[in-house]
């Protein structure tokens, strides 16, 4: 059973209800069990979902979109099972960071791995064995680490623009 939404005291709160992922942001009731329940907040003493999405109810909007604490949500969606309200903090995060990307606040290593993965697709390029290729080979799978490239250029063009 979900309790009525209340209504959000803040334009940012707002801004992201009107987001896809934030629509259920006014039915957080601040109860703590995202953070009690998420593997992450278990094993770190900063990142705390409910304290982050109680600065998006009161408007901390700079301080939301600049800062690295939205980005290490897993989605792994242990908080919205355990939500007794059907909110997603983890929908929520992503139209945090969705906004945080429109306009470049996005933490340097996330830039750094994206550039990894977009140069070639392969973020693990240097675990690339000659064992590895030996075994492509013998799948009759291409060998060369270059092999999606184009697919790599559309998405940075399509999505990335000129972020990264």
């Amino acid at each position: 059973m979900t309790s009525e939404p209340h209504s959000p005291s803040s334009a940012f709160a707002l801004e992201l209800s009107d987001l896809p992922g934030g629509e259920l942001l006014s039915r957080c009731i601040q109860c703590g069990i995202c953070t009690a329940t998420c593997p992450v907040s278990s094993v770190s003493d900063i990142y705390r979902p409910r304290k982050l999405i109680q600065k998006i109810l009161i408007g901390k909007r700079e301080e939301v979109l600049k800062s690295d604490i939205p980005w290490f949500c897993m989605t792994c969606r242990m908080c919205e099972d355990r939500c007794q309200e059907d909110v997603s903090p983890a929908d929520i995060f992503q139209a945090v960071r969705h906004l945080a990307v429109q306009e470049g606040h996005v933490p340097e290593i996330f830039r750094s791995t994206a550039r990894l993965v977009l140069d070639d697709g392969w973020i693990l390029k240097d675990s690339y064995s000659d064992f590895i290729e030996d075994d492509r080979e013998d799948l009759g799978l291409d060998t060369d680490l270059h092999w999606n490239s184009e697919f790599t250029e559309r998405v940075r063009k399509r999505y990335l623009g000129g972020i990264l």
